[in-house]
């Protein structure tokens, strides 16, 4: 046996050593754990007092899961379903028990007092049976607030109705009972710790001023009422922070102090005063439920500044009559303040955000009722609005988007209508032109990058909204240079042509930038406004009237302006490589729709010379003809060589149109030199697209 071989059996011998070693002691541990599970099996079960002779085989323990079981799931589309069921159900009974004591009213069967004594029995049912049903778990809890709801709606509706209606209830009983109700309702929400009862008690409890209204009581002692109402709502909402029932109760406080407020010639300081004090509650409770890591926290920070937004124009109503109302706005916007510096001092950058602008929204609209310039105030509302949109682009916050844009939308049609641009250095024809100029700015601010898009701005996408607001963008510029044409250039009932020269560039800026930047549909609109007024320059008889240095102009414009873009076309240049997805399928059609409009613009172009006296009519005749044959011919070559065959066609037709007016028109109407030079012309055309024709 070699040195070598031997070696090797030396090796493998310590290595199947180690390989026993390691058995042993894995035998070892598994004995120890059975062991170790017996001892908790006989510890479970446990051990009796007399002696077994033979005990029997414990039956191993299955594994304890290592996966956490899932927490339940909130409910599902149809659970909720479910859930509104019985409510929907009890407002559909409240109102057909209340329409059948209508009925058998109006048959005669039943006086008013027996139909308010029946409702009352009704509402008392109503609640009995909600007992019942809760303490014996006869049903679920959807339906057993259902009950306690209905029961204190057909309350406060019967007592409204006794009072107002049918004159069944004494003022002061029907005031007393209303209270009562409305402190069961309030009791209910409390316990039941239900928000849409919560709801339900806000919403028609504040119907209670307009009772007390109705009742001649005194405008301070319905003011008391909503604050307090409002107050007392916050225990529960903050208890069982109830956000949405925070935003409904304030909307119908604010509004009922606002009618209320509007029935009531006196008082109004006091009026505005409640309306501050309910807001200052509502932000007190809206900063102990705000959280900034809710995924819903855009929605609460936008219909907070829509609420804030409704206060200020409340406050602006209520207070226009006093001659102090800038103090009460001024405090209205040190109350924002304070909201914006908590909403910093917490690092709660929304809140802060929104407090801020409504503060600054706040105090541009006290400069608007001071004593300033005349006209500034035009300039003032549009940026307020304009701020609005901006804030609300910033926090990303949906609602907040809806109400502030559409506030802006309103401001910037009436600015259009109702401002002119004459003085042209002057304060309204800056209010006409700013409003473009914060259009511009919002779409530059809206189309910036976004790492990931929410559910709103996903939809706003699919919905073509920036696309849309790019089109209102540049449709507001072409109406302000509208107006200062009509006003500055020619009178509204000649051509427009600073409008025209605008399209035109801003047609030519719509093709060289990328969809990213300029949306998807506003080059086709222009397209289509560009095509329009390139007709309508060429068609219309009267186009050729005005100044003629203008008039020329304009169409040499649209002239150099669809050559440019059919060699760029054709050259595959920039406009080219932008489109390149789409232009070989599209580029036959687009050159032959650029080719015949340039030689309307060429002809159009001919006849304003001669109109002005520029050019003798015999030789614009001529000129015409020429520019048939010259169109006819490029477009033969070009789609010959370019293999472009609509382009190619309507060169046929062309000059087949170039060789009638030529034979029928142009004969008679030219003498003999001119007529000898156009056919000269005309002949060494023909033989020229001819040889390039028959050489291709």
């Amino acid at each position: 046996m070699s040195l070598e071989m031997e070696q090797r059996i030396a090796k493998l011998e310590k290595e199947m050593v180690a390989l026993r070693r390691e058995m042993d002691e894995l035998k070892h541990q598994q004995s120890q754990e059975k062991t170790t599970i017996q001892n908790i099996n006989k510890s479970i079960t446990g051990q009796s007092a007399l002696p077994i002779a033979k005990a029997k085989p414990t039956p191993p323990i299955s594994p304890i899961p290592t996966a956490k079981t899932n927490v339940q799931q909130g409910r599902s589309i149809e659970e909720q379903i479910m859930w509104a069921l019985p409510k929907v159900f009890m407002v559909i009974l409240v109102l057909g028990v209340l329409w059948g004591l209508k009925l058998v009213s109006d048959y005669g069967y039943l006086s008013n007092e027996v139909k308010i004594i029946l409702a009352y029995l009704l509402s008392i049912v109503l609640a009995t049976i909600a007992y019942v049903v809760e303490h014996k778990k006869l049903g679920s809890p959807a339906v057993t607030i259902s009950l306690y709801g209905g029961a204190f709606i057909v309350g406060i509706l019967t007592t409204a109705a006794g009072a107002m209606l049918y004159d069944v209830l004494g003022l002061t009983l029907a005031l007393f009972i209303a209270i009562l109700f409305i402190g069961y309702g309030i009791a209910i929400s409390y316990l039941k710790k239900n928000e849409v009862l919560t709801l339900f008690v806000a919403f028609t409890s504040l119907l209670l001023p307009y009772l007390l209204e109705y009742m001649d009581f005194s405008a301070y002692i319905i003011l008391f009422f909503v604050i307090v109402l409002f107050t007392m709502l916050q225990f529960v909402i903050l208890q069982h922070k109830q956000n949405i029932a925070l935003y409904v109760a304030t909307f119908f406080s604010i509004l009922a102090i606002g009618i209320v407020a509007f029935m009531n010639n006196d008082n109004q300081g006091m009026f505005a005063l409640g309306l501050f004090m309910t807001l200052a509650i509502f932000y007190t409770s809206w900063c102990r439920l705000y959280n900034a890591e809710s995924k819903w926290k855009h929605i609460y920070v936008g219909l907070q500044f829509s609420l804030g937004v409704f206060s200020l124009l409340m406050m602006n109503l209520i207070s226009s009559p006093l001659d102090y109302k800038e103090l009460l706005l001024f405090g209205l916007c040190m109350l924002f303040i304070v909201i914006a510096g908590y909403g910093y001092k917490q690092k709660w950058q929304e809140a802060f955000d929104s407090a801020v602008t409504l503060a600054f929204i706040t105090l541009c609209n006290t400069l608007l009722i001071m004593n300033i310039p005349e006209k500034v105030d035009d300039l003032l509302l549009p940026f307020i609005l304009f701020a609005g949109v901006m804030m609300s682009l910033r926090l990303r916050a949906s609602v907040m988007k809806v109400v502030s844009s559409v506030g802006f939308f309103i401001a910037l049609m009436i600015s259009f209508v109702i401002h002119e641009p004459t003085p042209f250095f002057s304060i309204e024809h800056l209010a006409l032109l700013m409003p473009g100029v914060y259009l511009f700015i919002i779409y530059m601010y809206a189309i910036r990058r976004k790492e990931t898009l929410n559910a709103f701005e996903k939809l706003m996408k699919d919905l073509y909204v920036l696309d849309l607001l790019a089109v209102i963008t540049a449709s507001y510029f072409i109406a302000y240079i509208g107006k200062l044409d009509s006003v500055y250039i020619v009178s509204a009932s000649n051509t427009p042509h600073l409008m025209s020269i605008s399209i035109v560039l801003l047609f030519v800026g719509s093709l060289l930038l990328p969809v990213t930047f300029k949306g998807r549909a506003l080059t086709p609109v222009l397209t289509v406004l560009f095509l329009l007024f390139t007709f309508m320059l060429n068609v219309i008889p009267s186009n050729i009237q005005g100044i003629e240095w203008l008039n020329i102009m304009t169409r040499l414009t649209f002239i150099a302006t669809i050559m440019a873009i059919i060699l760029d076309l054709l050259m595959k240049g920039r406009i080219y490589r932008i489109y390149q997805d789409y232009m070989p399928k599209f580029l036959d059609a687009i050159v032959s729709i650029g080719v015949v409009s340039t030689m309307l613009a060429v002809c159009g172009l001919v006849s304003q010379l001669a109109y002005n006296d520029l050019l003798d009519w015999k030789l614009s005749i001529a000129l015409t003809t020429i520019t048939l044959f010259l169109t006819a011919s490029l477009s033969l070559w070009l789609g010959a060589v370019r293999h472009l065959r609509i382009l190619r066609l309507s060169g046929f037709i062309i000059l087949a149109i170039a060789f009638i007016k030529l034979i029928f028109f142009d004969l008679s109407a030219l003498d003999l030199l001119i007529r000898a030079i156009l056919f000269i012309s005309i002949g060494g055309i023909g033989m020229l697209l001819s040889g390039r024709l028959l050489r291709k």
